[in-house]
């Protein structure tokens, strides 16, 4: 919801703009109009001749290779494009003119017309590019010349004209050629505009056949520069095949390469790998486990109760053997031992037998530790040997890999420089076929025919076109005139560049209302829409505090001739109309006007009461409105900031609270007078009057800031003196008050709302603005 109400509000502000400024854009519409219409009156007429092409997208059929050597490498549109701009290239243009000898036709000479409209135009043209050609040669420094250079720069000069001169004809004649591709086809259109409908038509006929020769002839120099190319490609091929076979061989020789390598030859050496490394794997295994029974034996060789748990010791006979008889002895020994004692000679007997048996026994274990060492030695140096085995294996593979890598790279060159030696000697007999041949993939479809027809000047869509150029000029000068404009010309405006609240508008009067007393509206015509507006602004000041309507207001305004004392007065005479007791008083005294509105006397005023010449009573005087009494500034001393800032003002000001309702009181600019600011601190609220389109913001901020470093208390402010007529944001606020508050309500009061709006002038009326001096002179206290 509040970006519609943001953006209606934008859309309202461009109305405004466009409304306001429609002078601006009608004047820039006209201006370009009118210089169209002279454009197009005074073009000579030109006419256009059209012929239709096939292309088809095929390349020289020269090599299978062509991505190298055709000219085609792009895609299909960029084809197409580099077929558009050859159409329309210098040289396909210089071999047209040369046929036609069109450096001699008067098509591209400047001929004099007859109709005086143009001749009008040239001359005006002419004149502005002679005082151009002027200012340039002006801006621009020369160096001098000697006499002995000046011949050859003389003839150097010639010779830059002429070339200058074919260059100037090449460029008018592409200027004037038109390519348009059919869409969704291969055809395109090519056209020509010229003067001569029947030079028009040969011209369009004979840039089409010279882009076909061209293109021809570009086909067979392509073919030609290949076969040049080709043959000598094949010379070099050629040595380049015998170079990589002699390397070839000698490398074979070198290394003693009698068959061809291949993929077998690698799988049986990685195979025979393979074996190597599982028999280490298993010669490892079968030497570990020698190497911990030998360890584990020898640990057992001093420990008779350990040597009988070595595995070979038990698989022994021997060892069985002289076990079971020591088992005996020993059984023999426990039975004898019943019945004998330790040193009976039985006893001693098969102890000495026990100990014969010991002897075999160690020889035995002897023996089988150096059978464990012997298994250990073997199975060490297999293991041994085999690791050494494959490290040769190993290393004679690595270099047959070498050997296969460089054998194959140098057969690899070989037969690859043979390839390519055979597939130049193919094409080459090729392109000698193909340069016989004149074939082209461009076609004539339909040659322009008889006399071409006028395109230039087509006045409808000339004109069309300057309208538009021109609402748009206009638009652009509107809003950058707008933009420029750093007056206040809309309420929004106000809240948004002075930061206080907007209470109202004045509107300047039509011619029509100046009946009766202009600057007293709101007694002279109260039903106005002009006094409707001060009512207006009277309720959104007695309302603009929440607690309490403010009872001493302050007018004043930022420069002078902005309409402040015309408002004061009006908006004293609206409040005492609402029944209220008011007072006006006039503090400006620099230029007073209160007592000229008003018809009052100045003899005595506000200055004789300050400096206590007269009493209050003695200088107020009641005026012809009920409720309203005024009080005139009084003869002009000479220091009325003084006065005005002194205590005797305070008291003046409490003494007229008491007695009446509302005091309004009129003060000079600010931007003028200190008086403002003084005055400032007396008031309940302070109101600002902005002549609309008149008074720059940046002074009325600065008088804005003047009063509120005095604290001052600023209701708001009123814009001043604005034409409905030129805006329309405003003229609906006006026009909707005009027909609401007519006097009768009847036909009448709608007819002269009406003639009102047809008579509306743009002239600021001057019961808005302060522009009357007083004739009084000036009187000293």
């Amino acid at each position: 919801m509040e970006q519609n109400t943001e953006l209606q509000a934008q859309l309202k502000n461009y109305l405004r703009v466009i409304i306001k400024r429609k002078w601006t854009i009608i004047s820039a519409l006209v201006l370009v109009l009118l210089i169209t219409a002279v454009k197009v009156f005074t073009t000579v007429p030109m006419y256009h001749a059209q012929a239709r092409m096939l292309i088809e997208k095929t390349g020289p059929n020269i090599v299978s290779f062509q991505d190298v050597m055709a000219s085609d490498r792009g895609g299909g549109a960029e084809y197409y494009q580099t077929q558009y701009k050859i159409i329309a290239s210098r040289a396909v243009a210089r071999e047209v003119i040369r046929r036609l000898q069109l450096d001699q036709s008067d098509e591209f000479k400047a001929t004099p017309s007859n109709n005086p409209l143009r001749k009008t135009w040239g001359a005006v043209t002419s004149s502005l590019t002679g005082w151009g050609n002027k200012i340039l040669s002006l801006l621009q420094t020369k160096a001098p010349l000697s006499t002995s250079t000046a011949a050859p720069v003389v003839a150097e000069t010639d010779e830059k004209t002429t070339s200058a001169a074919d260059i100037g004809l090449v460029n008018a004649f592409i200027s004037r050629i038109s390519v348009r591709p059919v869409a969704k086809s291969r055809l395109v259109d090519i056209g020509f505009t010229a003067k001569d409908p029947v030079l028009a038509t040969k011209i369009v006929n004979t840039l089409v056949q010279a882009y076909i020769d061209h293109n021809l002839e570009t086909r067979l120099q392509t073919i030609k520069g290949a076969m040049v190319w080709i043959n000598d490609r094949i010379a070099k091929e050629r040595q380049r095949v015998e170079e990589a076979e002699k390397a070839l061989q000698q490398y074979r020789v070198e290394n003693s390469i009698i068959t061809e390598f291949s993929g077998d030859i690698e799988t049986v050496m990685a195979e025979k790998m393979a074996e190597l490394n599982n028999q280490i794997v298993e010669a490892e295994s079968r030497r570990v486990e020698a190497e911990t029974k030998y360890r584990k034996a020898m640990q057992m060789k001093n420990n008779p109760l350990l040597a009988d748990s070595i595995p070979e010791l038990l698989d022994s006979r021997l060892i069985q053997q002289l076990k079971g008889a020591e088992v005996e002895l020993i059984q023999e020994i426990s039975q004898l031992s019943k019945k004998y004692g330790p040193e009976h000679p039985r006893m001693k007997a098969i102890r000495a037998q026990i100990e014969t048996l010991k002897g075999p026994k160690q020889a035995e274990i002897q023996r089988v530790l150096e059978s464990l060492k012997n298994d250990y030695e073997v199975a060490l140096a297999r293991e041994n040997s085999l690791r050494a085995s494959y490290v040769q294996q190993q290393q004679e593979t690595m270099e047959l890999s070498r050997k296969a890598v460089q054998y194959g790279f140098l057969k690899r060159e070989m037969e690859g420089a043979r390839e390519m030696y055979n597939i130049l000697i193919k094409r080459f007999k090729e392109a000698s076929v193909v340069e016989d041949i004149e074939a082209t993939n461009i076609r004539i479809i339909d040659k322009a025919e008889g006399r071409g027809y006028m395109v230039i000047p087509n006045t409808k869509k000339d004109l069309q076109k300057g309208a538009l150029a021109g609402l748009m000029l206009g638009l652009a000068l509107a809003f950058l005139f707008e933009y420029l404009d750093n007056t206040f010309k809309a309420p929004d405006e106000i809240e948004q560049y002075l930061e206080v609240p907007y209470l109202g508008l004045v509107p300047s009067l039509a011619k029509d209302e100046q009946d009766g007393t202009p600057e007293l509206i709101t007694t002279s015509d109260h039903k106005s829409p002009t006094s409707e507006c001060y009512r207006s602004i009277r309720t959104k000041i007695l309302f603009s505090s929440a607690e309490e309507a403010p009872k001493t207001i302050m007018f004043t305004s930022a420069t002078a001739k902005e309409g402040k004392t015309i408002t004061s007065a009006n908006l004293a005479v609206t409040m005492a109309q609402a029944g209220s007791r008011v007072i006006l008083i006039d503090c400006d005294m620099r230029r007073p006007r209160i007592h000229n509105i008003m018809n009052v006397s100045r003899d005595k005023g506000m200055s004789n009461a300050l400096v206590g010449n007269c009493t209050l009573e003695e200088v107020i005087i009641p005026s012809s409105v009920p409720n309203l009494d005024v009080i005139p500034a009084g003869p002009i001393p000479p220091n009325p900031s003084e006065l005005l800032g002194s205590k005797a003002m305070t008291r003046l000001l409490a003494e007229l609270g008491e007695k009446y309702d509302r005091i309004i009181i009129d003060t000079p600019p600010i931007s003028a007078v200190t008086d403002p600011v003084v005055m400032a601190k007396f008031v309940d609220g302070v109101i600002l009057v902005v002549h609309t389109n008149v008074t720059r913001r940046e002074i009325v901020r600065d008088a804005l800031s003047s009063l509120k470093m005095t604290q001052a208390h600023v209701l708001g402010a009123v814009l001043n003196n604005v034409d409905m007529a030129r805006n329309a944001y405003y003229y609906q606020y006006y026009y909707h008050y005009g027909y609401y508050y007519s006097e009768d309500g009847d036909k009448k009061g709608k007819r002269r709302d009406r003639q009102k709006r047809r008579k509306r002038s743009t002239t600021p009326m001057p019961h808005l603005v302060d522009t009357s001096q007083d004739s009084e002179p000036d009187q000293k206290v």
